[in-house]
């Protein structure tokens, strides 16, 4: 079998509102509760992103490798994702809007959600969850120009690490938008690796600005949570077949 690794996609952990859009952005609490509990219960090794790094360098040899990302920052990250994780004592990766921590989700045309504030993400850092960035304010960053451009990806870097006390080695793409230009300047930034929302394992010698990733939604049932684990599904959606 093809040595791969998987990183994981979450946004909202919580129910749908009533009426909203986008409702495959959320996992409900219980659905994420059984794919937490299947991780642990079929041995995959959830690990940090810098492990993903290391598996595409060559430098980590363990099999069943998946990582587990969040986008946005959600305040039920911390209400209903965060016990569980500490549960199974699973690492985890929240990608923050630095300028939007503790407001809401402006950028978003879906309806307002709380973001987590200061207090509660310096808690789980000191319980091990770590924090990326998702850029200053979410917009898409292929349409700024150079400076506005370099003050998303860097200020983003800056704000983060002076609140953090911590370096913020991850970039995540708002919207899942890059281009060439984008990929410099997060790896100029001083960011070690990327993830993006395009499909796909992660591979031996695959870009670390350009992390595949498995989106888990609403409706992710328990058998398809199953075969994006053991299988190439999320290859073959990404057409990396």
């Amino acid at each position: 079998m093809t040595e791969r690794a998987i990183i994981l996609m979450y946004h909202n952990i919580g129910i749908p509102p009533k009426g909203v859009s986008l409702k495959s952005l959320y996992v409900t609490p219980r659905m994420f509760s059984f794919q937490m509990w299947y991780l642990k219960t079929a041995g995959f090794k959830v690990v940090a992103l810098r492990e993903i790094l290391s598996f595409i360098n060559g430098t980590n040899s363990n099999k069943r490798l998946v990582s587990i990302t969040f986008d946005d920052g959600y305040q039920d990250f911390y209400d209903n994702a965060f016990p569980v994780l500490r549960t199974y004592k699973f690492s985890s990766t929240v990608f923050l809007v630095s300028d939007l921590v503790g407001k809401k989700n402006l950028w978003d045309s879906r309806g307002r959600e709380r973001l987590l504030h200061w207090d509660s993400i310096l808690e789980m850092q000191d319980a091990g969850i770590v924090f990326g960035s998702h850029s200053k304010t979410h917009p898409f960053l292929s349409k700024l120009s150079g400076n506005d451009l370099e003050d998303e990806i860097k200020g983003s870097k800056f704000l983060l690490e002076e609140k953090l006390k911590n370096p913020v080695d991850f970039f995540c793409y708002p919207n899942g938008d890059y281009d060439n230009r984008v990929l410099e300047t997060v790896a100029t930034a001083g960011y070690t690796g990327a993830v993006t929302t395009k499909r796909g394992l992660i591979h031996r010698n695959d870009s670390p600005f350009e992390m595949r990733r498995s989106f888990i939604r609403y409706n992710t049932h328990p058998f398809l949570f199953l075969y994006k684990l053991h299988s190439r599904y999320e290859d073959h959606k990404g057409l990396r077949i």
